[in-house]
């Protein structure tokens, strides 16, 4: 080769690398983008999901599930993204390698080739593995992070009842359970990494075996070219393919997951609100269909008040939520107009509630027609707040109106509560504020829905939350006065408040056994007057709530048996405020809400050791990390100059020395010497180096598999440990 060419070809190379990261570096830039849209896109499918999720839904699923799909399963998309051409690119260089190969050593290179794609075929049982582990790890995970959930929003009566023991008992042996799911997956994964870099040299080996055995010269050509282009392909498929396999099954596994959240039932408001039409009987009306199931919490369908007044029609049949149900609310006919106070009473469990969930569209299977002209708001029993000032808390997201907003303060009896926390409306409540009583809370989501100004009102109990002053306050401050316009649909326990109502149904056994006037009702039905004394009776004895009205429970691990207390948390949070109502201590307020504790910036040396620390100890990380580290890539270097020394072997023997040649240069003299052998000599030196290369191989085999599985466990007992912590 002349000076020209070989000059010619090292500017190619230097021109092909540039060019090469010009193109790598913004391919990658593109894709990452498009994984990040892609993420945003996904977290924005499951926000808009949570909206309109069905009562039947939320039912079945938790909030740790949804924690989990958000921060978990949706991150699996950007890794996914990042090497998923590789899937196509990586066949078609091993295309082209072998090629060059055939090219030196002919049928020999089919030894490279079966390996190779041994490997890869080898990608796909490992992705079916890895599919099924993933599974359960995430099953066990959702576990673990519903309870954490949990205990995290009922801290206060954890630490009242002092269950920190039990709790935290659970929670490890939950954690166990996914960390043994953990180590089978990591175990998964030190097999393909150590297939993975020890690709080159075991594919050597078994090249130059074949040789070997069939006495085939080596050529030094061939060793410098295969070293490239295995490194390349080890690369491309060892290491790019790989990771696009082993992400695209995850992120397969994360997509069922969230397809399957997806494909749950939600709201069908949108299709049932009908848009503004000539025909007044179908203007902006809410029309809920037989066997249709769906809900709507609150109607925005917002029309011109002066074109039609707002009118609620209930012809209902029967409706239920799970169909064939035992309990079903039946033959509930009423009608009612502005200015209508409908008071739903009866006993425990006879649907007062499950007909409001019906009115509103919540209960997912029924016959007859239920028609709501105008909008409507739906005050829940279980009242809720979320961390942010009581302003924002009432406002949820509508415009400030300082008149209307004075007025719903007023109506719900919040002024005096303003009065005594330091900060007033904004007083920051929730998670890291300030805690609030139940009663508080009931009249904060009172304020809520009367900021809303809507045209139909469904209280569900809203009264017994709170004390006898504050509940003739809100009745008649609220009800019968800022709600005196509006159709309001009552349901209450408190009996004296229902001589004021147009109209009382009485339910039992989810049917309306009597419905009318109070004073008729009283005057002409008996039974009427003893249910009465039966319901305040039963308001009177705050201690007893039955089973039915007990909606969230707090589970506390006794023991390995499973043997399970389980409190009503309703019920400590009823008697909770029943005490701060009666006896008010203003709590303490911050200026500002807790920050969180979180560290900003580059990550410090001192974090590193600390995981270290945690992982394994100090001194056995540097061990791990830079005694075995080392000694993996001197075994590797070592590996390769003895092949390289062999191959020279290989070319002094079949080559001429010339006389000319200096014999005093060591080559020469190894050249000589190699030379001069007699065959016998030479097959045996030839075998020596073979089986001197082979413990080469094996003591790095061995080596690189330490490290592996030293590393990855390092990091899962890391885990562990911080998590412990």
């Amino acid at each position: 080769m002349s000076a020209s060419t070989a000059w010619l070809l090292a500017v190619g190379i230097i021109f092909m690398s540039a060019f090469s990261s010009f193109i790598y570096h913004p391919y990658f830039y593109q894709i990452q983008l498009c994984a990040i849209q892609l993420r945003v896109a996904y977290s924005g499918l499951l926000y808009r999901k949570v909206l309109r999720l069905s009562s039947r839904s939320t039912n079945t699923m938790s909030s740790g599930q949804i924690i989990n799909l958000l921060s978990n399963d949706v991150s699996q998309i950007e890794p996914a993204l990042y090497f998923i051409n590789y899937i196509w690119v990586a066949p078609l260089e091993v295309i082209i390698v072998v090629l060059i190969f055939w090219h030196f050593v002919k049928w020999i290179s089919f030894i490279a080739i079966g390996y190779t794609l041994f490997l890869l075929l080898s990608q796909f049982f490992y992705g079916q593995l890895s599919i099924r582990l993933r599974t359960r790890i995430l099953s066990v995970t959702d576990e673990r992070v519903k309870i954490m959930s949990e205990i995290i929003k009922s801290m206060r009566i954890v630490k009242m009842y002092c269950w920190e023991g039990p709790f935290e008992q659970q929670i490890k042996n939950i954690r166990k359970r996914e960390i043994i799911q953990l180590s089978y997956r990591l175990l998964l994964n030190c097999v393909q990494t150590l297939f993975s870099h020890t690709y080159i040299y075991v594919t050597f080996l078994m090249m130059y075996a074949t040789m070997w055995s069939l006495n085939i010269q080596f050529d030094t050509r061939f060793f410098a070219i295969a070293s490239c282009l295995l490194g390349y392909v080890r690369w491309v498929v060892m290491d790019c393919f790989n990771y696009a396999i082993r992400n695209l099954v995850q992120y397969v596994a994360a997509k069922r997951r969230i397809e399957t959240f997806l494909l749950a039932d939600e709201s069908e408001r949108d299709d049932r609100i009908r848009s503004p039409s000539n025909l007044e009987s179908d203007l902006s009306s809410v029309e809920l269909l037989p066997n249709v199931s769906s809900s709507s919490y609150l109607s925005t369908n917002r029309i011109d008040k002066n074109h039609s007044p707002s009118s609620l029609s209930c012809h209902l049949k029967i409706a239920q939520w799970k169909q064939d149900s035992s309990f079903a609310l039946k033959n509930i006919v009423f009608d009612a107009h502005p200015g209508d106070l409908v008071c739903v009473i009866g006993p425990v469990g006879s649907g007062k509630s499950s007909l409001l969930q019906t009115l509103s569209g919540e209960v997912a299977y029924f016959e007859g027609k239920i028609r709501l002209h105008r909008t409507f708001c739906y005050v829940p029993q279980e009242s809720w707040i979320f961390s942010s000032s009581l302003k924002q808390n009432i406002l949820f997201g509508k415009k400030y109106d300082s008149k209307l907003f004075q007025k719903v303060v007023h109506a719900s009896a919040l002024e005096e509560d303003f009065l005594q926390l330091q900060h007033g409306e904004h007083t920051i409540i929730g998670d890291q504020g300030v805690m609030l009583s139940g009663g508080q809370k009931a009249r904060v989501n009172l304020a809520r829905a009367l900021y809303r100004d809507a045209d139909i009102y469904f209280l569900d109990d809203p009264l017994s939350a709170v004390d006898v002053k504050v509940s003739n306050h809100l009745f008649e401050k609220c009800i019968k006065t800022y709600l005196k316009n509006k159709i309001c649909i009552l349901v209450t326990h408190q009996v004296q408040f229902i001589k004021d109502a147009t109209k009382v149904i009485v339910l039992k056994n989810g049917e309306a056994v009597q419905q009318g006037i109070y004073q008729e009702l009283l005057q002409h039905s008996t039974s009427f007057a003893k249910l009465l004394e039966d319901i305040h009776q039963h308001e009177q004895d705050t201690a007893s709530i039955t089973s039915n009205e007990e909606k969230k429970h707090v589970s506390v691990g006794k023991n390995d048996n499973d043997e399970m207390i389980e409190i009503s948390e309703h019920t400590l949070q009823t008697q909770l405020s029943s005490l701060q109502e009666d006896e008010p201590s203003p709590p303490t307020p911050t200026d500002f809400q807790q920050g969180e504790t979180k560290a900003i910036g580059n990550v410090k040396f001192r974090d590193y050791l600390d995981y270290f620390r945690a992982g394994a100890g100090l001194l056995m990380a540097f061990i791990l990390i830079f005694v075995i580290f080392s000694m993996q890539q001197a075994t590797a270097i070592f590996s390769n100059w003895w092949l390289v020394k062999w191959s020279d072997e290989e070319s002094f023997r079949h080559s001429v020395i010339p006389k000319s040649s200096n014999c005093s240069s060591p080559l020469s003299k190894v050249g000589s010497k190699i030379k001069t052998m007699s065959d016998a000599q030479w097959h045996l030196h030839r075998n020596e180096k073979f089986y001197i290369y082979c413990g080469i191989i094996v003591i790095l085999f061995i080596i690189t598999l330490i490290r592996i599985v030293a590393t990855e466990f390092l990091c899962l007992n890391a885990a562990r440990v911080l998590h412990d912590r």
